[in-house]
């Protein structure tokens, strides 16, 4: 059925004049209704195509919708992959440093080893004869502070 045979079939109750002598079955309509009845059916097509026009861009807004949710989704879980991953780089990173500064310490304590053996081969029994004898401290230990210059 055709918009405008439905129009009519919805214009039932209307008093029909009765038919021209044109030979045409139906009712006649005067140059006013018929522009009304025109303009009724125009302005019903266009509703129903900016009917149809709103249902198009409201599923692509429920497509645009999905698409961001999962894309959202998935960036979420990368998101919470990389904090994963940063947590684990920082506790690998603060016992590199703790074990980083042990090693400092041990190198800092292995090089005041090695100078005061440089010392106590400095200070040989005919070295403390000549500089007039350091060993003055605790436990015969050598007192340095006469070799400080």
């Amino acid at each position: 059925m055709s918009v405008s045979q439905e129009f009519l079939a919805a214009l039932e109750g209307w008093e029909a004049r009765p038919p021209a002598e044109t030979g045409r079955s139906g009712p006649v309509l005067s140059a006013d209704e018929e522009r009304r009845l025109k303009r009724m059916i125009s302005n019903r097509e266009s509703a129903r195509r900016s009917r149809m026009r709103k249902q198009r861009q409201l599923e692509g807004l429920r497509n645009q919708l999905n698409r961001l949710k999962s894309e959202n989704r998935d960036l979420s879980k990368r998101m919470g992959t990389v904090v994963h991953y940063c947590q684990l780089f920082r506790v690998d990173n603060d016992r590199l440093r703790s074990e980083s500064d042990m090693l400092r310490r041990r190198l800092a304590k292995i090089h005041r080893i090695l100078f005061h053996r440089q010392l106590q081969r400095l200070v040989s029994p005919t070295s403390v004869a000549l500089c007039g004898g350091f060993l003055s401290g605790a436990g015969g230990e050598p007192n340095y502070s006469s070799l400080i210059v």
